[in-house]
């Protein structure tokens, strides 16, 4: 396995040098080489219905020098690696777990081309991420259940009409693999009683997907000389193909005719408008941002569901539709580049399967579909404290809610909150 991995690794380099290579020869001048570096280090705390988990660490670091070669061509190479030891509100929820560390280290690189006499930008981006998850305490780094590895190429076109204004359209296409994943199913092919069980998890990599997702964004200020508002919008559509998840039929066997395999479609669309304005309070200026967003998502999928304890075949299971948004608050003083700001924000989502139906506490279906809600609340404040610093604090908290009452394994209803203390630095 580890083998299988190295090769991948190797894979994704060759793929880098390949881009790289596109650039074609340098021109005689000297490279200009612009450093971008960022890193946070905090200390912080989570707490999952009234229940604290120890005080933990986060830190992050991501280098992005740009490279410019001419008034053409540029290349951004990126390394971004990231520790979260204290884990954060929206992050999913077993039933009565605290403990959960991540690590993710991703490369990429991203040659850039902006033909003459245009604002367009034609960028190439190819990266490659592997991802770390430990969810219990004995749990060693590289084994965990669902680290996963994902290996990425896109093309997008932007065209900076009147910066920082743009809109872009971009296309990328990712595998998504779990090396260390096989569900419970696939290592025992029965039930107590010595049935098959033969649902949507008994085969062994049902988690590994290949993704192709198609990408359109733009901004726009009113009135366009002389901007009040922003306005932000971005819509995508994601193929979802889970090659080694089998469909379930109502007998809860494999389904016999194509398509063999679950596939998804998603769509997503978001929509934000900022609004900001400078604030005189006494003899001190500020600059006060206020942000409105909205988003909708749909996720169709062709998947069903087969509960074998109590024979309940479950049509479309994981198909799904949301509908969110809330506002945003920032206020800013001091130096425009390295501004001390307090911000604030609220988000709720309304999530609803349109297949999936809620369940008792004992388990036994009703006749209603299973739907949660989630309200969000985020605080932080940045004080720059020397060069290059940031002293930042921020304390986050959720509460969700559903009408699906059993909860052996996961939870659906509960408050999560977290705070965590710390530096940024960026150059």
């Amino acid at each position: 396995m580890r083998e299988q991995t190295m090769r991948k690794t190797l894979l994704a380099a060759v793929v880098l040098a390949a881009t790289a290579w596109t650039l074609g020869p340098a021109p005689a001048c000297a490279v200009e080489y612009i450093p971008v570096y960022k890193a946070s280090l905090f200390g912080g705390q989570y707490f999952l219905k009234g229940t604290n988990a120890n005080v933990n660490a986060n830190g992050s670091l991501n280098v992005a020098p740009v490279l410019q070669f001419n008034d053409r061509w540029s290349l951004i190479p990126h390394y971004w690696f990231n520790y979260q030891g204290t884990k954060g509100v929206g992050d999913g929820v077993g039933s009565g777990t605290l403990f959960q560390q991540q690590m993710d280290h991703r490369i990429s690189a991203t040659p850039i081309y902006n033909p003459a006499e245009t604002d367009w930008k034609l960028k190439l981006p190819v990266s490659y991420r592997r991802s770390f998850l430990k969810e219990t305490l004995d749990e060693t780094w590289g084994y965990g259940l669902f680290d996963y590895e994902k290996v990425s190429i896109g093309v997008e076109a932007e065209n900076v009409y009147n910066d920082p204004f743009s809109y872009r359209i971009g296309f990328d296409a990712y595998r998504v693999l779990f090396p260390n994943y096989s569900s419970l199913e696939s290592q025992n092919q029965v039930d107590p009683s010595g049935n098959p069980l033969n649902r949507e998890l008994t085969s062994k990599s049902v988690l590994d997907t290949w993704n192709f997702q198609l990408t359109m964004a733009g901004s726009r200020p009113f009135p366009y000389d002389d901007p009040v508002i922003s306005l932000h919008a971005t819509a995508s559509t994601l193929y979802q193909s889970f090659n080694d998840q089998r469909l379930v039929n109502r007998q809860g066997q494999y389904n016999a005719t194509k398509p063999y395999g679950r596939q998804d479609f998603q769509q997503n669309l978001s929509v934000a408008v900022g609004y900001p304005r400078p604030l005189k309070l006494g003899s001190r200026d500020f600059r006060l941002g206020y942000m409105f967003s909205f988003n909708a998502s749909y996720n169709g999928s062709n998947q069903n569901s087969f509960d074998a304890a109590r024979t309940m075949f479950i049509y479309d299971a994981y198909s799904y539709y949301s509908l969110g948004g809330g506002p945003s608050w920032n206020i800013a003083w001091g130096d425009k580049k390295r501004p001390a700001s307090v911000n604030l924000s609220f988000l709720y989502s309304h999530q609803v399967y349109t297949g999936r139906l809620a369940q008792n506490t004992d388990g036994l279906y009703l006749g209603s579909n299973q739907w949660q809600d989630r309200y969000t609340l985020g605080m932080s404040n940045s004080y720059p404290i020397a060069k290059n610093f940031n002293l930042i604090a921020k304390a986050n908290f959720l509460w969700a809610t559903s009408n699906q009452a059993y909860e052996k394994t996961y939870l659906y209803s509960y408050r999560t909150a977290n705070y965590m203390m710390g530096f940024a630095y960026e150059y």
